[in-house]
């Protein structure tokens, strides 16, 4: 597990919620703001967000114990791993 994986991922992160910022201009009260184009576009730019987050997992393929293998772990596993071995490196359970 690698610090500078998570710290890439973070960063890549922080970049698409910028992105995703965009939908503030959007007003409920005012039609004038109402785009189409950035709300579509805001379903992309959080779908690549969500990608990041969670692990990517093969479509088909099990592994012993019936779960789909993991192709690549998301931030959220990635940080929960370097957590529990940051408690295991402190003599914390």
């Amino acid at each position: 597990m690698s610090k500078r994986q998570i710290e890439k991922k973070l960063k890549q992160l922080g970049k698409l919620l910028d992105k995703a910022d965009e939908i503030r201009n959007v007003n409920a009260d005012d039609p004038e703001t109402w785009d189409s184009d950035t709300l579509y576009n805001t379903i992309e730019v959080l779908k690549e967000v969500l990608q990041l987050l969670e692990d990517e997992k093969h479509p088909t393929e099990k592994d012993e114990f019936g779960d789909p293998i993991i192709l690549e772990e998301g931030i959220c596993s990635l940080v929960d791993e370097y957590n529990s071995e940051d408690k295991k490196g402190d003599g914390k359970k």
